[in-house]
């Protein structure tokens, strides 16, 4: 029997029953293909193909695939439909269809509730869900929107789309301080819609209960067909301009530096711009622009492929930093002159992220240029691109490079000074964020024009763990060039980093520190008490560059051989009752004379508070990172006697101090 002879059975009163009888009998059917059999249920009423459906010995026999499963059950009425989703067990493991097919036969059922209900039986990912939620009548989908959490901004977005004209007007206006909390913008609706949507919305724009510049918005980002449509003699002059504005994406504009800027006022959201090759003309428009829109979205790169964003009220900020650090060059300064004033200055600025390595640390904002700058926070590789960034603006040629899990720079082809007058040239490495404690506190930049041996070194701690920070043998093993202890000293004074007899400025923070040493060598609360307020006076701003006052007061402040402590830790901890986790540093002592301390760098204060025990611990948790780093121990719960530090930098330099001492 063929495929004919099969289809003229099933036109007959009985033909159904009697062409599932037949396709169980191999000797009959032993010619005709699967597609063929396939095209002949699809023929057939619902109950036949549920029958078949359920029929497993039957379906392996005539090799019907998960395809043809699929094709068979979307041709079924919604109500039997319905009824084959519900047996999940059947649809999932015996027909075997992917969550896409079941998404797409549980869209095209008419029953929200029903909907809803398959949805989660299926345990739908996100993926499919919003596309299947997006189907549901507009009651169901609001209600949706309104209270389930777990909805991201673009979730919502992509729901809202899907709303008539007239609906999405109406949820916008009734659910204001909704849209606002979840940073839901008209326009970045609107802008989603298809051009025949966006026509029938801005029929009904200018009375819609929204503020002017959600409607130029708006306006501003329509689809190019939609605006050659619309009569803009109907809409008031401020919303005319934002019609004449170009659509570069979905949700943003084209910036034109040559119009008013005035006419971008209260786009900030709708600009988006990476302005690293701008001319000075062009940059200097942009910075207008900034004042105008100072949160438009600024973009820069990282290793020429990465972005990270600022906003424009932190690149106008760092940018007149900037400028006033190159101000500040002399025109008569060599490049290593530039460079020693430039690398202090950042150190001066900028300190390494507190919440690094944490659940909270955020690694966008620590890479983002401008916004390191502005928050005076980043890590080794955004860092180095600022200093990069800078050099370039000076005409020192560099490179970020990287070893293992750190960041910093190789400057090249550059020109130093021997300690015999002589000048050598070629390459070399600075690495600027093992020197920003010792350039905040005035001390040796012990990293500042090394060559790859001394860069190596420097990766070895006193255990003689390797940490491979600077190794990276293709890119600088040409890194041979290096500034003598006298020649760098002779460079800083050169520029009034150093004093005429090249001692740094922390010589004198070190004489401090060890007369008040001397003074309460039988007093050591006082001493304690008496090296915080050294640093505090050395450092106003201590408790900002939480990292670099970590490594004074462990290295420096609180090393000393008049301060006999069983253990001294420096660490972060966070307040429980701070959602979001910001660091707050502290110390801890044990010892036979003090017993054990803890004292709090209290930010509202400004100065070291000591903390009863029961207090601290009560208020204070340690990150859930650094707790594993431990096994789940605080540092003032172990038993061992040692010092312990932070150093979030991951350097195994020490502040190049002590010497100073010496000198």
């Amino acid at each position: 029997m063929n495929i004919k002879d099969l289809s003229k059975l099933l036109e007959q009163s009985n033909g159904e029953e009697e062409v599932i009888s037949t396709l169980k009998d191999d000797s009959l059917v032993s010619n005709i293909e699967f597609w063929e059999v396939s095209d002949l249920i699809l023929k057939m009423s619902d109950i036949a193909k549920k029958q078949i459906l359920y029929d497993r010995e039957l379906c392996e026999k005539l090799k019907i695939k998960d395809f043809n499963y699929n094709k068979i059950i979307s041709t079924m009425s919604t109500e039997m439909l319905a009824q084959i989703l519900e047996d999940t067990d059947l649809v999932k493991n015996t027909l075997g269809l992917s969550e896409s097919w079941v998404c797409d036969l549980i869209k095209s059922l008419e029953d929200d509730g029903t909907k809803e209900r398959l949805m989660q039986s299926y345990e739908i990912s996100d993926r499919y869900q919003i596309e299947l939620i997006s189907t549901f009548g507009t009651k169901k989908k609001t209600g949706l929107i309104l209270h389930n959490e777990e909805f991201s901004e673009s979730d919502i977005a992509e729901i809202l789309k899907t709303f008539k004209p007239e609906e999405l007007r109406n949820f916008l206006e009734k659910n204001k301080k909704f849209c606002n909390n979840k940073e839901i913008y008209p326009y970045s609706i609107v802008s989603k819609l298809e051009s025949k949507e966006q026509i029938e919305f801005v029929k009904l724009l200018l009375d819609m209960d929204i503020n002017l510049m959600e409607k130029k918005e708006i306006l501003a980002i329509l689809n190019d067909d939609v605006k050659a449509e619309i009569d803009a003699n109907e809409f008031p002059d401020e919303l005319k301009k934002a019609l004449s504005m170009k659509k570069k994406y979905s949700s943003q504009i084209f910036l034109d530096l040559e119009r008013d800027l005035e006419d971008y006022r209260g786009l900030d959201r709708l600009i988006e711009v990476i302005p690293n090759e701008y001319t000075e003309a062009e940059k200097e428009k942009f910075m207008k622009l900034c004042e105008i829109c100072p949160d438009i979205t600024v973009g820069s790169l990282l290793y020429g492929r990465s972005t990270y964003f600022s906003s424009g009220r932190e690149y106008l900020e760092a940018e007149k930093w900037i400028s006033s650090v190159i101000d500040s060059l002399d025109s008569t300064y060599s490049k290593a002159q530039k460079m020693a004033v430039i690398d202090n200055a950042i150190g001066k600025r900028i300190s390494y992220s507190p919440d690094f390595d944490t659940e909270v640390f955020n690694k966008h904002d620590s890479r983002a240029l401008w916004r390191i700058i502005s928050s005076g926070y980043g890590v080794c590789n955004g860092i180095a691109n600022v200093e990069k960034y800078i050099f370039d603006r000076v005409g020192i040629d560099s490179e970020i490079v990287s070893g293992e899990a750190h960041a910093f720079l190789k400057i090249k082809d550059i020109e130093l000074p021997l300690a015999n007058g002589e000048m050598v040239r070629g390459n070399t490495i600075l690495d600027p964020t093992w020197n920003l404690a010792n350039n905040r506190f005035g001390c040796r930049p012990a990293n500042f024009c090394i060559d790859y041996e001394k860069a190596r070194e420097g990766d070895i701690n006193s255990e003689g763990i390797d940490s491979e920070a600077h190794k990276n043998d293709e890119q600088l093993q040409d890194a041979t060039l290096k500034l003598e202890d006298k020649s760098l000293r002779a460079l800083f004074t050169s520029v009034g980093l150093a004093d005429k007899e090249g001692q740094f400025p922390a010589k004198d923070l070190v004489k401090k520190s060890n007369a008040i040493h001397e003074l309460y060598a039988n007093n050591p609360a006082k001493n304690v008490e008496a090296q915080f307020l050294l640093l505090a006076e050395k450092c106003p701003e201590f408790i900002s560059c939480q990292n670099e006052s970590m490594q004074m007061l462990s290295n420096i402040l609180l090393n000393n051989e008049n301060l006999k402590f069983n253990k001294c830790v420096v660490d972060r901890v966070y307040d429980k009752t701070d959602e979001n986790r910001r660091p707050f540093m502290y110390v801890y002592i044990d010892s036979d004379e003090l017993g054990r301390k803890f004292y709090l760098a209290d930010k509202e204060q400004g100065k070291f508070i000591e903390s009863p025990e029961e207090k601290f611990t009560e208020r204070f948790e340690c990150y859930d990172r650094d707790l594993e780093r431990t096994k789940g121990v605080r540092p003032w719960e172990a038993e061992e006697q040692k010092k312990e530090t932070q150093d979030l930098s991951k350097s195994s330099e020490a502040m190049d101090i002590k010497e100073e001492e010496e000198r």
